[in-house]
């Protein structure tokens, strides 16, 4: 019989083992997903619908042999569609959309590596921001402090995985999705490379191409066995695909050798962290050394900023989508259906012309062969993952319902560090080293494009030389 103590004690590969040894069965890790889902979502809210039924027929045949067999996981309510369950966008002109009838691509994916899936997790709306507080569902809290923000926008995300109700979920990274919710509530967030992984979305490659899913976990290993088992080329995808060692999961035990880093804590932009985040990527970098990795201060090249170099793409694919909606129920949207944000978004995209849009392919290209030469005697970049602790819930809300210019001042100032290697395509992530005032704070570690399997193997150096994984926010009230 399987404990509430044994499950929140393993990760999703410990589960697995467990089902292919026959020790537990699939159904009694939902069963302890859903008691777990029941006990804390009504304090967190992460989980913003459910299909219990589905999950446990699902359960009943799951693949033993699978590398995941059995093991609940949760879907972000963007970017995919799951059979049976609607995809809202977190936005309430989508509320009452069609249940989807068949499985996107990613989700056929994570099916055959023997996921189980009960469940969406919250985001905002068209998962615009480094919070989570859409108007459809409402604010999703996080775990370590139920007044602060879990992140965005794969915050429903994070507090799931958190709080241990499943050992990992998906996210999304258009600007640092999967690595500010994953800073905010202590979990390793990986962004692989551009390219690697296909969602099967209609649009092809998201926001122009620099959109990634992969997921939000505790440990290294689950990460990197997500990624092996879903980073596939896709038929007419035109994003290069990057192919992984076939011992990816394997090949972590061979800890990287001599590694060239380079040190930077201003932003591109220019912003600075807090005292803490400065400490912690001082603490970062000694450790490094300590593991016998060299180095060095690094500086940004001259204009190298990301900001709004993603806007055309995203306002118009958003733009797009909701077009689809108005159109096949034969009305555009009503007062309240929309948010400040979207509507904001609609009118940038339709003053967008052909133009405006090879110029951002200009501008991220620009940046890309920037960045890549900088970076070209180095192996990876060390930087903060945040300037500062999570938000208090609510601060970005009522800035963007009141001035959209504030709003994005305030965001970028939060989450500066992020975006910029969307642009790029380089693999980045979220490890959550320390904590500061009972809050995770992590660090950002940036490699380049391709070099996925080489991030992962320093990840799980780190995660031997200073366990996380252990840790726990505290029961929530």
């Amino acid at each position: 019989m399987l404990s509430i103590d044994d499950y929140r004690g393993q990760d999703a590969t410990g589960l697995a083992a467990l089902v292919r040894k026959g020790e537990v069965s699939a159904a009694e890790l939902l069963d302890a997903a859903l008691a777990e889902i029941d006990r804390l979502n009504p304090a967190l809210n992460a989980v913003v619908a459910r299909n219990d039924a589905a999950a446990r027929q699902a359960a009943e045949s799951v693949d033993t042999d699978a590398p995941f067999a059995g093991v609940p996981f949760l879907a972000k309510d963007i970017n995919v569609d799951v059979a049976g369950f609607r995809t809202t966008h977190a936005c309430r002109f989508f509320a009452d959309a069609p249940e989807a009838a068949e499985d996107s691509a990613l989700v056929r994916r994570w099916r055959a590596a023997g996921l189980v899936i009960p469940g969406r997790t919250n985001t905002p709306e068209f998962a615009t921001d480094y919070g989570c507080e859409p108007e459809l569902f409402g604010p999703t809290a996080n775990p370590w402090d139920l007044t602060r923000t879990p992140g965005g926008s794969s915050g429903g995300a994070a507090a799931a995985v958190a709080s241990g109700m499943v050992p990992m979920a998906h996210a999304s990274d258009s600007g640092g999705s999967i690595r500010v919710p994953a800073a905010c509530c202590g979990l390793f967030g990986f962004k692989p490379s551009g390219g690697v992984i296909a969602s099967g979305s209609a649009m092809g490659p998201l926001v122009g191409g620099i959109n990634v899913d992969h997921v939000v976990t505790r440990t290294v290993r689950d990460s990197a066995g997500m990624l092996a088992a879903t980073a596939a080329p896709e038929a007419g995808q035109p994003m290069p695909w990057r192919p992984l060692p076939d011992d990816l999961v394997a090949s972590l035990t061979d800890a990287p050798k001599g590694l060239r880093v380079g040190v930077v804590l201003t932003s591109p932009a220019g912003h600075e962290p807090d005292q803490a985040t400065r400490e912690a990527v001082a603490e970062a970098r000694k450790l490094l050394e300590s593991l016998g990795h060299r180095t060095e201060e690094f500086h940004w090249p001259e204009d190298v900023d990301p900001f709004d170099c993603s806007l055309p793409f995203w306002a118009s694919e958003l733009t797009a989508v909701i077009d689809a909606r108005a159109a096949a129920l034969g009305r555009p949207p009503e007062e309240g259906e929309l948010g400040p944000l979207i509507h904001w978004s609609i009118d940038q995209a339709r003053r967008l012309s052909s133009v405006d849009m090879v110029q951002a392919r200009m501008r991220m290209t620009a940046i890309r062969r920037k960045i890549a030469g900088a970076m070209a005697g180095l192996d990876l970049l060390l930087l903060p993952a945040l300037t500062e602790p999570p938000l208090e819930t609510g601060l970005l809300t009522d800035l963007v319902n009141d001035d959209i210019d504030a709003w994005a001042e305030r965001s970028f100032r939060f989450a500066p560090y992020t975006e910029v290697f969307n642009v790029t395509g380089q693999p980045a992530m979220s490890v959550p080293l320390y904590q500061r005032d009972g809050l995770p704070l992590a660090v950002q570690m940036v490699g380049h494009v391709g070099a996925d399997a080489l991030m992962l193997r320093l990840a799980r150096q780190l995660e031997e030389a200073a366990p996380w994984a252990d840790r726990r926010p505290p029961e929530p009230a």
